[in-house]
């Protein structure tokens, strides 16, 4: 049996987590400006530089290597919320051994 049911990826995000603490400290326009305007015409964007930037940013945050980056991006809806990543979106995966 298959069950449906609409979520908020906010609402899973407890109010008290510390990713929610850190983007109330720090403003995050200006970079997200700057990603921006390096962005090119091209017709690929991937998933973008910002939150390319903001997955990055989480990996220094978290000490964790770019395998368990991606483990942390499919399973953990806060890190998901942070990166700008809905629940059902592909997340990036590392290179294949």
């Amino acid at each position: 049996m298959h069950q449906t049911e609409i979520v908020n990826l906010e609402d899973l995000v407890p109010a008290k987590h510390m990713y929610r603490k850190f983007i109330k400290l720090r403003s995050f326009t200006n970079v997200e400006k700057q990603l921006a305007f390096l962005e090119t015409d091209n017709n690929y964007k991937g998933y973008g530089l910002f939150r390319l930037f903001k997955c990055l940013l989480l990996q220094f945050m978290e000490d964790v290597s770019d395998r368990e980056l991606e483990r942390l991006l499919q399973e953990n809806n806060a890190a998901k919320w942070f990166c700008g990543f809905s629940l059902s979106e592909e997340t990036p995966q590392g290179c294949p051994i």
